[in-house]
């Protein structure tokens, strides 16, 4: 099957979900929002670092309709059972019963005071790896936050409609993340990476040459971020940013730092600060020269600053895994590889690897057979094409 034609059929299956579950009429639209890998950057968002994410030709659809009251329902393609509510139960946070729909329901409470005080009806589904690494959660609030801008006729900007999502899962959800997500989702332009400088929200985009492909790595690890060990990063992080602003120069994120700062601040920035510090401050040194290889259109020194920033990651910010390093450990030591790197926060989902245009063939099976002996587990590989942003597509 074709991706095209994949696409169709999973935007029929959406439908037919939707006319079986609410019946249909003809009056329901359909839109899509992309999902993303970021080339390099990890975990710099949420430190007021630059990143470089690309977004996707996989992400999330949703079918809805406007209701004429204030009921919601929402459907998956992948889950038999809804989750249902009404616009004055959903609260200022998410609750246990919410699952997988408190993403959209963020979006509803941070578009509240724009929107007429009626619920909808909604399928959601797609054909991005959930929990994978891919902003499968950001792609679910962008499609519906731009769904309901476009069915209300509120006229925000996508960068508006991003930070709205942004709000919905740093806040509703309750995951203390960076921007990256919702902007690379929001904003994405095909054949382009976003350089998305996250301590203003400025961003600028960077066109891709032809001289390599994207191809993901999914481990099949699932992972959960809205608590534990990443928020853990996050406050480790802070408390850098604390010691750093007491023992060498006040700045006003943790990115902002150079290799001399953290020199100067040795005696007391010290075990999982410095890591975290060093990582993030030398993260930056690569988005810099990721940006250049794009433009040079050098797709080995982009390489090389992807596994430098996967080594970085594994050894100073700890956010890697057994099945991460084992895959990435072997794309790069096949040819036509030029570089590695696991992507999003790490503790499982996927890895990305650039290699040579056409090389797909070449590179996998080897790949897949290094990762089935050590795991008993079968990878997924999938060669990406750079998407646009979010759309109505039916």
């Amino acid at each position: 099957m074709t991706e095209r034609a994949a696409q169709s059929a999973l935007v029929a299956s959406l439908l037919a979900r939707f006319a079986s579950e609410f019946g249909g009429s003809r009056q329901e639209a359909v839109f899509f929002a992309p999902g993303r890998v970021n080339l390099v950057g990890a975990h710099l968002d949420y430190n007021g670092g630059d990143v470089l994410p690309v977004t996707v030709d996989l992400g999330v659809y949703l079918a809805i309709r406007p209701r004429d009251d204030d009921r919601l329902r929402l459907r998956s393609v992948d889950q038999r059972d809804g989750i249902d509510a009404r616009l004055g139960e959903l609260g200022d946070a998410r609750r246990p019963e919410h699952g997988w729909a408190a993403y959209p329901f963020g979006v509803v409470r941070g578009l509240a005071e724009r929107l007429p005080e009626r619920g909808f009806d909604a399928v959601y589904g797609g054909d991005l790896p959930m929990a994978s690494g891919m902003s499968s959660s950001a792609a679910i609030e962008v499609v519906t936050a731009y769904a309901l801008d476009r069915l209300h006729g509120l006229g925000l900007e996508n960068r508006e409609l991003a930070l709205i999502c942004h709000g919905a899962e740093s806040r509703y959800v309750g995951v203390q993340c960076g921007i990256m997500d919702q902007f690379a989702s929001a904003l994405g332009r095909a054949g382009h990476a976003l350089w998305l400088h996250c301590a203003d929200a400025s961003f600028e985009y960077v066109e891709i040459h032809a001289g390599f492909q994207v191809l993901v790595l999914d481990t099949k690890k699932t992972r959960t971020l809205a608590g534990g060990a990443f928020n853990q990063r996050v406050a480790e992080c802070g408390e850098a940013l604390a010691i750093l602003r007491m023992h060498a120069r006040s700045l006003p994120t943790l990115a902002a730092y150079n290799e001399a700062d953290l020199a100067h601040a040795a005696p007391w920035l010290a075990g999982v600060h410095l890591k975290r510090a060093r990582h993030v401050v030398s993260e930056m040194q690569r988005v810099a020269r990721g940006v250049a290889a794009l433009r040079a259109g050098d797709s080995r020194a982009l390489g090389a600053a992807l596994s430098s920033s996967n080594r970085s990651t594994a050894v100073d910010y700890e956010v890697s895994c057994a099945e991460l390093d084992a895959i990435t450990t072997a794309a790069c030591a096949q040819p036509g590889v030029f570089g590695a790197r696991l992507t999003g926060a790490g503790f499982g989902g996927c890895a990305i690897a650039l290699i040579e245009p056409g090389s797909a063939e070449r590179v996998i099976p080897p790949v897949r057979d290094d990762f089935v002996r050590r795991f008993g587990v079968e990878p997924g590989f999938r060669v990406l094409t750079a998407g646009g942003g979010p759309r109505r597509v039916g």
